[in-house]
């Protein structure tokens, strides 16, 4: 009997503390997502780009002030920045879903704990855009718009792999950023490595990346770039720079291959740093510059 006691009152008890675990779980849990949410705010330009494309402008609540495209998102009000969230100019929105990509989702505890919804959402590798295309377009029941941005995508990945099939693949050095001072040579950059996204687009294009470190970005010396000996380099600069002072800096490496061999390209398309669904361009871009002479469709450009 005095066994039999001692188990009921542990079964009570473990009921219990179970029954607290739920409601702790319930209390402190976000809310689910809404069915068809009206106010959105996005906190990335390549999300904001994708709801648009999605047909959802008119429910975009906020933006981050690298939010450009398209030209409407301009009068949309700014809530973020780079990193930083501003919480209260959020809570002014009034959104019922909050898009927070990976590289803020140490926010989304401080945004859930506002009693906002929020949809944490990858866009650092090609699978994670297409992914965040496909949970935009099921959250908002834009799913058939989603599939066609998708198919979009899958075929840019597809006619760029046709064109580079049974090619050598080129050496590339992917710059994201250097001076722009005009000193008439190239001092140090900041190049794609391991970044996930801009190093599947190397890939896919038919190309290799010549950095195989570690590193999302390493930062290259003029040195390391001239040990590296790239077969050809890829930069994005901002149009707003002088491109043939950039080009000088560039002429300057003469004993890299792809200076000597005129290999070098430019993408000043603010489109080229947004990984959303307009960079099938970008694909387009680099599989053109890879393989200039390869026969096959070219790649849209709209």
């Amino acid at each position: 009997m005095k066994k039999t006691m001692v188990g009921l009152l542990f079964l009570l008890g473990l009921f219990g503390a179970v029954q607290l675990h739920r409601a702790l779980a319930a209390a402190t849990a976000p809310p689910p997502l809404p069915a068809d949410p009206r106010r959105i705010v996005s906190l990335a330009p390549s999300v904001t780009e994708t709801l648009y494309a999605l047909g959802l402008g008119d429910r975009v609540a906020g933006v981050t002030q690298f939010c450009h495209y398209p030209p409407e998102v301009l009068e949309k009000p700014v809530v973020a920045g780079f990193s930083e969230v501003n919480f209260e100019a959020v809570l002014r929105q009034r959104p019922d879903l909050v898009a927070l990509p990976v590289d803020k989702i140490r926010n989304k505890s401080q945004l859930e704990h506002l009693g906002l919804t929020v949809l944490p959402l990858n866009t650092r590798s090609l699978s994670g855009l297409l992914e965040t295309v496909r949970s935009l377009g099921r959250s908002t029941g834009r799913e058939a718009r989603a599939e066609l941005i998708c198919d979009r995508l899958d075929g840019s990945v597809a006619q760029a792999r046709a064109r580079a099939a049974g090619r050598p693949r080129p050496r590339v050095l992917f710059s994201v950023m250097h001076s722009y001072e005009g000193l008439g040579y190239i001092t140090e950059i900041n190049a794609v490595g391991q970044d996930g996204f801009f190093s599947e687009l190397i890939d896919i294009a038919g190309g290799r990346n010549v950095y195989q470190g570690s590193l999302a970005f390493p930062r290259l010396s003029r040195e390391a770039i001239i040990y590296l000996n790239p077969d050809l380099i890829v930069d994005i600069i901002p149009f707003t720079e002088n491109l043939e002072g950039v080009k000088e800096d560039w002429l300057s490496l003469t004993s890299v291959e792809a200076i000597k061999n005129g290999r070098l390209f430019f993408l000043t398309d603010e489109a080229d740093t947004v990984p959303g669904p307009r960079i099938h361009q970008t694909l387009g871009k680099l599989s053109r510059a890879f393989h200039p002479d390869a026969a096959g469709a070219e790649h849209a450009e709209d």
